[in-house]
């Protein structure tokens, strides 16, 4: 007889959990702030996420930022809209269609919003409007099951590998975390040398041998 047991838990997020966007905007959470001192719109909404927004040029996932206006749109006049990109919008007369951004931006102007879905917060901290317009809106996120409790990993010695004598590789083996070329150079550029032996050879493969004084072999 074979019995499967099964747990289930409830975490909260924490700084390094993974998160994304239906358009695969994924992303980690990098702070966590109190909800007093989030930043705030002009009618008092308070948003969920704060996103760096250099992550749009290199994904160039524009069909989250259309549903972003699409979602805002949605919210205004309680109807559902359609966010799909590139799309023409589907109007009677062939002569009105025009494009989702265009499409989405007059509807949030005869709403009495920026055409392009931007806003100005203001600071939860000190109160002051923030310098610059953000993009605000509406989007599904999601919560991966990439969490930062089932991957943190940290070693001083352990399991090596007979043949090398470097530490094995792998979470589950009880392994070491590799220092590449890439790390080594940034660690040297700071000037913690000792840093690089301790890293690298102590806790590395450093192994004491008997070396003959008069003929030197091994």
């Amino acid at each position: 007889m074979r019995l499967l047991v099964t747990f289930r838990s409830t975490r909260t997020p924490v700084v390094g959990d993974k998160f994304a966007s239906r358009a695969g905007q994924k992303g980690i959470l990098s702070l966590l702030y109190d909800a007093e001192d989030m930043p705030f719109s002009e009618s008092g909404i308070v948003p969920d996420i704060l996103f760096n927004p250099h992550g749009f040029p290199s994904r160039m996932t524009v069909g989250m930022m259309i549903e972003s206006m699409a979602g805002k749109v949605a919210a205004l006049s309680g109807e559902l809209q359609d966010g799909t990109p590139f799309r023409q919008r589907e109007t009677p007369r062939e002569a009105d269609a025009c494009s989702p951004v265009d499409y989405f931006g007059k509807e949030l102007l005869s709403r009495g919003y920026s055409y392009y879905g931007k806003e100005t917060l203001y600071s939860g901290v000190h109160g002051a409007p923030i310098e610059c317009d953000i993009f605000t809106g509406v989007i599904y996120y999601q919560r991966l099951r990439h969490m930062v409790n089932d991957k943190y990993q940290c070693r001083n010695t352990g399991p090596i590998d007979a043949l090398t004598h470097q530490p094995l590789k792998g979470r589950k083996r009880k392994g070491g975390t590799r220092v590449g070329e890439m790390e080594r150079d940034s660690l040297l550029s700071h000037g913690a040398s000792f840093t690089v032996q301790d890293r690298l050879l102590n806790c590395s493969d450093g192994t004491v041998m008997h070396v003959c004084a008069k003929c030197g072999v091994i």
